[in-house]
């Protein structure tokens, strides 16, 4: 470890280099200069120090493009930045702790506690903004909002039960109570996934991570699969035009929100299947 001498360079001066050959070509002379900026070969596999022309190591371990990318993808899924920038600080600790460079650096008990702290982080900001809660989950209001966002939605199920009652006994199409079904059980899920959320929080001591985090990575590719099928369903409905103008309007606030909450998972999934990978390695 040595001082380096850092410099901000406008990454568009290096946006030319197609190859190794090229990056030596641009290498600073000083030893102690740093760029600031990282080079990913696609060809060999390795991320390389700009300025130096070397590939960057973590714990004697060579970084590689891939680790690079799922990084990037993580922090910028997990990581808030309201200038855009994204935190170099995050890339390393993703780097040093769910990367290849992880190994022989922490203990299996360390590395599941690490999991556990990310998989809480991004479970509950998934929780608060599911819930339309904006103080953060630090404040002492986050668990109540939830609670009570959750008591909503149980409410919401029940009117999506009587509503299938009501579509069943006057004989309708199979497809549209289909529907209604799939979105109540959508309901259902967010509600199980909030909750397996506050008890996170509720019992740390007693929690399993591993299982906590295998658990919320198949309620969320069950969420992905339900959204598919009602979007599925609705577009069959809609071309064969078997659903009345109050099904239609009870329906149309609901898709607005079923398209958001789809997303908010599909950018869960993401982050909690790359946790998941390096727990299986």
């Amino acid at each position: 470890m040595f001082p380096i001498n850092a410099i901000s360079v406008d990454p568009s001066f290096f946006e030319q280099i197609e190859s190794l050959e090229e990056l030596h070509s641009y290498k600073s002379d000083r030893e102690s200069m740093c760029y600031l900026l990282i080079y990913l070969d696609r060809k060999e596999g390795y991320c390389y120090c700009v300025s130096q022309g070397q590939r960057i190591n973590i714990n004697k371990k060579d970084i590689k493009t891939a680790e690079i990318d799922s990084a990037l993808q993580f922090v910028t899924t997990t990581e808030k930045s309201r200038d855009g920038v994204l935190c170099s600080d995050c890339l390393y600790k993703y780097l040093r702790t769910l990367g290849e460079a992880s190994e022989g650096f922490l203990t299996d008990y360390e590395k599941q506690e690490v999991i556990s702290s990310y998989m809480k982080e991004v479970a509950s900001r998934l929780a608060a903004e599911l819930s339309g809660f904006s103080e953060g989950k630090n404040s002492e209001h986050y668990q109540h909002y939830v609670k009570q966002y959750i008591k909503r939605l149980n409410r919401t199920r029940s009117q999506w039960a009587a509503l299938t009652m009501k579509i069943k006994d006057s004989g309708s199409d199979q497809t549209l109570m289909r529907l209604v079904e799939y979105y109540r059980t959508l309901y259902r899920l967010e509600s199980i996934f909030l909750t397996q959320v506050l008890a996170l929080d509720e019992n740390q001591e007693e929690s399993d991570p591993l299982h906590t985090l295998q658990f919320m990575v198949g309620v969320s590719e069950k969420v992905i699969r339900l959204s598919d099928q009602i979007r599925e369903s609705t577009h069959e409905i809609l071309n064969r035009k078997v659903m009345s103008l109050d099904i239609q309007e009870s329906l149309k606030k609901h898709s607005e929100k079923r398209r958001k909450t789809e997303f908010k998972f599909i950018n869960l999934i993401k982050v909690l299947s790359e946790i998941d990978a390096h727990t299986s390695q």
